[in-house]
């Protein structure tokens, strides 16, 4: 949540072709997040779906993390 924060807080400072990929990506991991969530709902002891849904929130972190990091535009 707060690497999400710092995100919007930032997108003023970034350019907008950027936030543009950045917010695109991300709901696409959060619909990713979603769907391995109900799969594993669905089949708890499935240590494949574990897996899957442990890399995927790591590949969100990491996005955010990123974006938090980038330059200002100039």
């Amino acid at each position: 949540a707060r690497l999400r924060a710092i995100l919007q807080d930032r997108r003023s400072e970034l350019d907008s072709s950027t936030v543009t990929v950045l917010e695109r990506n991300l709901e696409l991991i959060d619909r990713a997040i979603a769907e391995s969530r109900a799969a594993l709902e669905r089949d708890p002891g499935s240590e494949f779906l574990a897996d899957q849904l442990a890399r995927v929130m790591t590949k969100k972190v990491a996005i955010l993390r990123t974006a938090a990091l980038l330059p200002s535009r100039s």
